[in-house]
């Protein structure tokens, strides 16, 4: 790498690229398809409106230019471990990613109201924990919208009615175990200290409360941890916490940016789990978790999406909209969602 190269190293974490030594020159063509690339970043950019934030995306386009020439002389700039066999410790990338994303949570605004709404569009092709159900190319598309409460829970499916579920006190994080998880006041509760709260998540994977052996351990973790930042009513210390745990985790990966499935960008962090490689795409400037995607591991399917739940919103609530008491005729009766 040159010493003009490096002057442009300006950004977080540039010390790792400039670590990466010397490496061959790369080829002609890989030289003009980088230029192309950095000048049709740069041209959208000069197309663009001139406003207050354009000085920010300047710099990410600059970022990622030098991504781009980096990836074309062979530079890794993310690290990535294998996940087969015993798993290592999380990438120094992937965790120091999600402690930034701590950060930024941790100096969000406090905002407490009576409800925590979520609205999810969940596409399931199969189920990877169930290989041998097959797998659909067409696949299932189910919209949903959800109001907990301190002593009630709330549903809406696509556009229809809302309505008060029998529910008196919804639980998080829904633990496959039969654990009986913890209530509104409780989630509050939570502790903000990453230790102490990665005592009380260990409560959901195998080793606490009615845990099987046949249970998938890092996927048990990981689903409490997705659950919470989605669902539950979490204030930004605890989310906060909530992220420094998930960045310990063993075999986690950094993606790097993406954009989920309705177009938004996001960075992408992805784990091997027993039964699926799950990828979480977090958005870094607010902290929100917007999509979760399960791959099959193994297999016919191999490598293939089998569900994708994406957050299309989540936040604090002041009141429901109008609704109906849950239904007295059990055939119109809309099941309770396991949110698993």
């Amino acid at each position: 790498m040159t010493d003009r190269t490096t002057d442009f190293l300006d950004f977080p974490d540039a010390g790792r690229l400039r670590a990466a030594g010397e490496v061959p020159g790369p080829g002609p063509a890989v030289v003009e398809a980088a230029l192309l690339a950095v000048r049709a970043a740069a041209a959208t950019e000069q197309s663009g409106p001139v406003a207050a934030p354009r000085r920010l995306r300047t710099r990410r386009l600059l970022v990622s230019a030098v991504a781009i020439a980096a990836v074309a002389a062979g530079v890794s700039v993310y690290p990535v471990s294998s996940l087969r066999g015993s798993p290592p410790v999380a990438t120094a990338s992937a965790a120091d990613f999600l402690r930034q994303v701590a950060a930024t949570e941790a100096k969000g605004p406090a905002e407490d109201a009576p409800y925590w709404k979520v609205h999810t569009s969940t596409t399931v092709w199969g189920e990877p924990a169930f290989p041998e159900t097959g797998r659909s190319e067409t696949p299932k598309v189910h919209d949903r919208s959800t109001w907990a409460g301190p002593d009630s829970f709330f549903l809406q499916d696509g556009d229809g009615e809302i309505f008060k579920t029998a529910v008196k006190q919804y639980r998080w994080p829904q633990s496959p175990h039969g654990f009986p998880g913890l209530t509104w006041e409780e989630v509050k509760q939570l502790p903000a200290d990453p230790a102490a709260l990665k005592v009380v998540l260990a409560r959901y994977a195998p080793g606490g409360p009615r845990s099987e052996p046949a249970h998938d351990p890092g996927a048990d973790r990981l689903h409490s941890m997705e659950n919470l930042l989605r669902y539950a009513p979490l204030a930004p210390p605890q989310r906060a916490a909530v992220y420094e745990v998930l960045a310990e985790m063993p075999g986690l990966r950094l993606v790097g940016p993406v954009k989920d499935s309705t177009g938004r960008a996001g960075t992408a962090v992805e784990v091997d789990t027993r039964r699926s490689r799950v990828r979480l795409v977090i958005d870094p400037e607010t902290g929100g978790l917007l999509e979760t995607a399960f791959h099959y591991i193994g297999g016919e399917h191999d490598g293939k999406i089998a569900k994708r739940v994406t957050t299309l919103s989540a936040g604090p609530e002041q009141s429901v909209p109008p609704y109906r008491e849950w239904p007295a005729d059990p055939s119109s009766v809309v099941p309770v969602p396991h949110l698993w």
